[in-house]
Parts: structure tokens; sequence; C-alpha cells
């Protein structure tokens, strides 16, 4: 609501439109009663959006890992092993500098015979099939975060085709 003032000065009459001060405060609550938790929305969007690029970025860097060690002549020499990553006797198997800097991140690759797989029929364990688990840690607002990501590789074929007569 505007008030319209008239005062008297030096015999004029001057008219002042305005708020009073009750007025101001009240829009001012208004308004900041809707922006408030708007402003609360958008903090915590932008937080929810950065643990998921965290969560994406380790993802990715268990899966480039992952993918490093499925070669057959890294694979298979190498069961069973633990390795803590970065290592330098280990140099394919690295986080990117950023991730490793920022959140104090590490890894670890677990090659082992597959625990709880058998050869059907005799109970035996199953020594051609290989579990692969990459395990990614990084600490974010002080908590320690972890992702684990796990596959199975076979060996299907141990005959070299380049030197085989045999199709």
């Amino acid at each position: 609501m505007i008030k319209v003032r008239t005062y008297i000065m030096d015999k004029k009459k001057i008219s002042v439109m305005g708020f009073t001060l009750i007025e101001v405060m009240m829009a001012m609550l208004i308004i900041g009663a809707g922006v408030v938790p708007v402003i609360a929305l958008f903090i915590t969007g932008s937080r929810t959006v950065e643990k998921g690029g965290l969560i994406l970025e380790a993802t990715i860097t268990a899966q480039n890992i992952m993918d490093r060690a499925k070669g057959n002549s890294f694979l298979w020499n190498h069961i069973p092993e633990t390795i803590n990553f970065p290592d330098e006797n280990y140099p394919q198997f690295f986080l990117p500098k950023f991730f490793a800097d920022k959140y104090q991140a590490s890894g670890t690759l677990i090659i082992e015979i597959a625990p709880g797989h058998t050869v059907l029929g005799t109970g035996e364990p199953e020594q051609n099939l290989i579990q692969l688990t990459v395990i990614i840690n990084w600490i974010e607002n002080h908590q320690l975060r972890t992702a684990r990501l796990l596959t199975y590789r076979a060996r299907t074929n141990s005959l070299d085709l380049k030197t085989s007569t045999k199709f």
C-alpha cells in the first residue's frame, strides 16, 4: 500500500509517496521466505552433482584398471595377487592425478581364483575362472568413500591359434 504524505514547507505543499518501515520489512520477509529455499535447493543440487561426479570418476578409473588387468599376458601370470596402486612396479595401474591429489585417492586390484566356484560334479575349485576386484578409495568431506568393481574372466582357449593346425 503506497501512502501519500503531504508536507507544507515554506508555504508550499509537497507531496511524497513512500512505504512505511513496517511495509518494507514485511516485503523483505515475504521475498526472503521465497528466495532462501531456492538458494538452499541450488546448493544441495550442486553438492549432489559433485558427489555424483566423484562416484563416476572412481567408477571410470576402476573400469580402466580392470581393462588393463584383463590382458591374458598379465592376468594369468599374477594369480593370486593383490596390488595396491599407485605402485611404481605397476605403472599401468594409475589414478587420474587431480583425483588422487585432491581426494587422496588410492586403489587395490585383487586377482584370485573365483571363490565359491567349483567344477561341476567334482567339487574341485574351478582353476580356469578368475575373479578381478578393483577397489577405489577416496576422502570426501573427511569421510572415507569406496567404489568397488568386480568381474570374472575365464580361460576359454589355451591354444595358440597362430601356430595350431587344429581348427
